[in-house]
């Protein structure tokens, strides 16, 4: 879910350091899960917060990622689309959405480069994660 940074001598794609791509992520997070009806719970997914090598060191990107539980399965499609929609009203334009034949969909913040990402499983759960464009892991201000 990490993205890459192409290029021998790229830049990275946001001034901040992990700490803050970190405190960003969770916002993001944080964000969109208010958009959902009811009570929603957040699970790790794998180990929580974790960094990741772009292609041009030493930059990496910063991702977490949550199962959202206290959703009913049968009220997915319609959570996904007040998903896209709060991200599109929230600056961010939607890169991928493979919907109907899967439900995943992607998105990318005009403003800050963060990307999102909602998808189902097999099992029929809902996720969502939201990783950082190529940072320094010291920043860069």
């Amino acid at each position: 879910m990490a993205t890459a940074c192409g290029g021998q001598d790229a830049e990275p794609g946001s001034p901040l350091d992990v700490a803050e791509a970190g405190e960003r992520v969770a916002a993001h997070i944080q964000d969109a899960v208010e958009a959902l009806p009811g009570e929603v719970e957040l699970e790790e997914v794998g180990n929580g917060r974790v960094s990741a090598a772009c292609d041009t060191d030493p930059l990496i990107t910063v991702s977490e990622a949550y199962w959202l539980r206290g959703l009913p399965e049968e009220d997915n499609e319609e959570n996904v689309d007040l998903l896209v929609e709060h991200w599109e009203e929230d600056g961010f334009t939607v890169t991928d959405d493979l919907r109907p034949d899967d439900v995943f969909v992607t998105a990318v913040n005009d403003e800050d480069g963060f990307t999102m990402s909602v998808a189902m499983s097999k099992q029929g759960g809902l996720s969502i994660d939201a990783t950082s464009p190529c940072i320094h892991p010291s920043g860069t201000d």
